[in-house]
């Protein structure tokens, strides 16, 4: 039987409309942060599209929710369209090959296209010529996708698990009649683990900024920035230690300051420290005297529901806190353990935001629009744990991330590490809201003629979304990704308990932040400040 036309418009119109605001999103981002003088369209727009494939991956999730609560009744029976199982497979087909289209074009995304645009925009000599670039930054490439062919083969080769816990369980019966669903080919395999392997990569990112910015925003609405006048004393005492550095040299190297090396480069680093302390001064002043102005004045008055915005913020933390602590303790009391991928088939203990997901699939398309607020968060927790901590590599701080004062290269590795957060936040919305991204609000009839929440001990007669199938595949196939997931999860609670902590003790932010670094010593400072 051919499906309904509501439910392709509905799903996969929702589906577009989400596609076009995240490509909107991902224009405004990328333009926010990039350097107008040193940007380049082509590096732009390979950070625009990649993030809204990356996006678009995401909001599938809610699509197919969409798709499988909608094959059957409240009363747990199935909708004449849907009684066929050509039917139901065709329409989740759809989704299980949009899933890998987009999983495809990721992988593409980081390890092909933007580590080549990384370093082919990594020389600005204008003598190197374009063939040259092009070899350099090939060489480069080839090590990125050497790397991922060889996951790609640990994938296709590695075995996976394919032996339920014992004992009679249908669940778990019914979880490997899933994975069979999905393919058993080494190419999907292969596919699956790369992602398991970016996914968990994405997690240590979430780590190490979303649980940061996760706290740092609270705190930073509450307390403000610094006041320009402490700062500008600050400024003056940092010139006066400066002056003192550079008499003391003098007197130490005397006659011999023009031949002596080390004299020149401590020379030119207290000249560099006066060039920053006399642009801090410029911007600090100009601040300063716009603050005197009506406008500012009127703008305290924004203070009282900076500090109710900071309050939701924060219960909004507390949620999701105690959600994902929910979900953890639910696995460690109920799942079969490591070698299961710590996989419940069944959720025991209640979680908040699946209960209120749930409840809200009742009215289309609130749950649609709790779970992008949901991925909205995180995604500014994560950047405004990037933009206070930078790019970061084997403990060098590459990058760092200021509005409109960021080269094509810190915007490309920007966008590759949200690109992980984003691929890993699949897997934090799978614990902050399991069953919902199960089976959604789905119902099934018992033998005993009772209606009850679709679970997994509920067999054919309910439909687990492609989502979970995948997700699935993550966790119980290759175990071992499962079990990192969850331990990961554990330390994410801790370091957000320890976020606050340093968000706490941190001094409050510069009234200039973003605007002076040492990293741009050579640019004009021509362009007025924003206040």
């Amino acid at each position: 039987m051919d499906v309904p036309p509501y439910v392709p418009i509905v799903g996969w119109g929702g589906f577009g409309l989400i596609f076009l605001v995240s490509g909107l999103f991902s224009i405004i981002y990328i333009r926010h942060y990039r350097n107008k003088r040193y940007s380049v369209c082509s590096s732009t727009a390979t950070a625009v599209i990649s993030l809204m494939v990356t996006l678009s991956a995401l909001a599938l999730a809610p699509v197919d929710v969409f798709v499988v609560s909608v094959m059957k009744e409240p009363d747990g029976s199935f909708k004449t369209w849907a009684s066929d199982n050509a039917t139901r497979e065709r329409v989740e087909d759809a989704i299980l090959y949009t899933y890998y289209t987009l999983y495809a074009l990721i992988v593409t995304f980081l390890y092909l296209i933007i580590p080549f645009a990384i370093f082919f925009y990594e020389e600005d000599d204008e003598d190197i010529s374009i063939a040259t670039r092009v070899c350099r930054a090939s060489k480069f490439t080839i090590c990125f996708l050497g790397f991922a062919v060889i996951i790609l083969l640990a994938g296709a080769f590695i075995p996976v698990n394919s032996k339920p816990p014992s004992g009679d369980h249908t669940a778990w019966v019914e979880i490997e009649y899933l994975l069979h669903s999905l393919g058993d080919t080494k190419g999907e395999n292969a596919l699956c683990f790369l992602i398991s392997f970016i996914s968990l990569l994405g997690l240590i990112a979430i780590i190490v900024y979303t649980s940061y910015g996760m706290m740092v925003i609270p705190i930073d609405l509450i307390r403000g920035r610094r006041d320009t006048e402490d700062e500008l004393r600050d400024i003056n005492n940092r010139r006066e230690r400066n002056q003192e550095r550079r008499q003391r040299l003098e007197r130490r190297y005397g006659d011999r300051r023009t031949s002596a090396g080390r004299y020149r480069d401590q020379q030119d680093e207290l000249e560099d420290e006066e060039m920053l302390i006399q642009r801090s001064e410029r911007h600090l002043t100009v601040l300063r005297d716009s603050n005197k102005s009506f406008i500012h004045r009127c703008s305290l008055l924004w203070w009282p529901f900076r500090v109710a915005i900071a309050v939701i913020i924060l219960m909004m933390d507390a949620l999701i806190l105690v959600s994902l602590l929910l979900t953890c303790l639910d696995k460690a009391l109920h799942s079969d353990g490591p070698k299961t991928g710590y996989n419940l088939s069944k959720s025991v203990l209640p979680n908040p935001i699946d209960l209120i997901l749930l409840l809200c699939q009742e009215v289309f398309p609130l749950d649609l629009i709790i779970f992008v607020i949901i991925l909205m968060f995180f995604m500014w927790a994560s950047m405004a744990g990037i933009k206070k901590i930078g790019i970061w590599f084997c403990c060098l701080k590459m990058y760092r991330i200021r509005p409109h004062r960021t080269r094509a290269q810190g915007v490309l590795f920007m966008c590759m590490v949200m690109m992980y957060i984003l691929m890993a936040l699949n897997i934090v919305m799978f614990t902050l809201a399991p069953d919902y991204l199960s089976f959604g609000n789905q119902r099934y009839i018992t033998n005993a003629n009772e209606t009850k929440s679709c679970t997994f001990e509920a067999g054919e007669e309910c439909i687990p979304t492609v989502t979970r199938a995948l997700l699935t595949q993550f966790t119980y196939s290759f175990w071992f990704f499962g079990a990192c997931y969850y331990w990961v999860t554990w330390l994410f609670i801790g370091i957000i308990l320890v976020s606050v902590v340093i968000a706490l003790l941190k001094k409050p932010t510069s009234a200039i932040e973003g605007a002076v670094d040492s990293s741009d010593l050579e640019d004009s400072d021509d362009e007025p400040i924003q206040t």
